[in-house]
């Protein structure tokens, strides 16, 4: 049988910053407390990983990250996540004293630098992206002129202006061409900027170029991580005679779904750490002989 593991796979340069911080952190200071406010990444085996470190988790889906910090030990050192925070977490957390180590994804800081720039030239945003999403929130939180239109579902207000259309960096680069080529024929004077991450555009490409004749594919990633949900999705579209499985880790994988093949692929998303998908390949090989 071929397993084939497609490039690139393992955290993507944003996450291998925000994990790399917050290792550094709690090793600068091992008799701190140390948490994170939020999901550092959506990939539980990381936050596994993480709070066998000593780096705890503080996340609950439906509490707002300002309402979260009630939750933190006035004595921590706060990480926040790489997804981006509103600017009212930061000033919660310098009022009560605590902490914090900034671990925000660069490429998601341009973005919102792009945003912020447009608004204080009194220009509307429209932000494509998932409601309720940290990078979202995040983008929402800097003015009421930045206004989430999420992609398969646009309704537009006639009365935006100038506006800036950016989009949240995990999405699939078709999905967001399809909502722009929408917005531009309802709305003209219409800017867009490409805010798609390197990493994400890179995955989705392997998928969309891989050989028809694969008949099994593993997305390997966190339930929550809408880059790897993207990944799915692809795969699902790209390849129709194929089986698509998203998947967290190698324990998911039944062997039954491997009888008869020849061909099996494996993607991942930019939050999966490389040695769990590498452990993917293994178990497949495993459980193959």
């Amino acid at each position: 049988m071929k397993i084939e593991i497609l490039e690139p796979f393992g955290y993507c340069a944003g996450v291998d910053r925000a994990i790399s911080m917050a290792y550094k952190c709690k090793k600068e200071n091992p008799n701190k407390k140390v948490v994170v406010l939020g999901m550092l990444v959506h990939n539980q085996d990381t936050l596994n990983e993480l709070s066998k470190a000593g780096i705890e988790t503080i996340y609950e889906e439906k509490t707002s990250l300002v309402d979260l910090i009630d939750k933190v030990d006035r004595n921590a050192i706060v990480i926040l996540t790489a997804h981006g925070h509103s600017r009212a977490v930061e000033e919660k957390l310098e009022g009560l004293g605590i902490p914090f180590v900034d671990a925000t994804c660069p490429f998601v800081t341009l973005t919102e630098n792009m945003i912020k720039k447009a608004v204080f030239e009194n220009r509307d945003v429209l932000y494509l992206g998932k409601r309720n999403h940290p990078e979202a929130n995040a983008a929402l939180s800097i003015s009421s002129k930045v206004h989430l239109i999420e992609p398969k579902n646009i309704h537009l207000d006639t009365k935006y202006h100038r506006p800036l259309v950016i989009s949240q960096t995990t999405f699939s680069n078709e999905e967001i061409a399809n909502a722009i080529d929408v917005i531009k024929n309802e709305m003209s004077d219409v800017q867009v900027v490409e805010s798609i991450c390197h990493a994400s555009t890179l995955r989705q490409n392997a998928l969309k170029k891989l050989s028809q004749d694969v008949k099994l594919i593993y997305v390997v990633g966190g339930k929550n991580s809408n880059n790897t949900k993207t990944l799915f999705e692809i795969a699902s579209e790209s390849h129709p005679n194929a089986v698509v499985h998203m998947i967290q880790n190698a324990s998911e994988i039944n062997k039954k779904d491997l009888y008869g093949l020849d061909y099996v692929v494996i993607s991942s998303g930019a939050s999966t750490p490389k040695e769990i998908t590498i452990q993917v390949k293994e178990k497949i090989e495993l459980l193959m002989n």
